[in-house]
């Protein structure tokens, strides 16, 4: 019967998730804050964050944060490794 002020949630694109939706319409809060790098889903329940949560506020492009300093340079590099027929069935699977 606790109500909260303030509920933070990281990475909240994981909260349309059944046991998460769950937990957030058990517990009570005057105000939710989602934080996430990564606003997706691939099932489509990322439209229900706004009836969980509320309306997006506020969204950084990565490439300004990473000019202004503030998260470092992204390096990419592609490596390619050599698999056993076997490994590769496994992986698959």
């Amino acid at each position: 019967s606790q109500e909260w002020g303030l509920v933070i949630l990281d990475e909240v694109h994981v909260v349309p998730a059944r046991l998460f939706r769950r937990v957030l319409t058990t517990v009570k809060a005057h105000c939710k804050l989602g934080l996430t790098a990564t606003l997706v889903r691939e099932d489509g329940l990322i439209l229900d964050l706004n009836f969980l949560i509320g309306p997006k506020l506020y969204e950084a492009n990565w490439l300004d944060l990473t000019r202004d300093g503030y998260i470092a340079n992204v390096l990419c590099s592609e490596v390619w490794c050599p698999m056993t027929p076997e490994f590769f069935s496994e992986y698959l699977d």
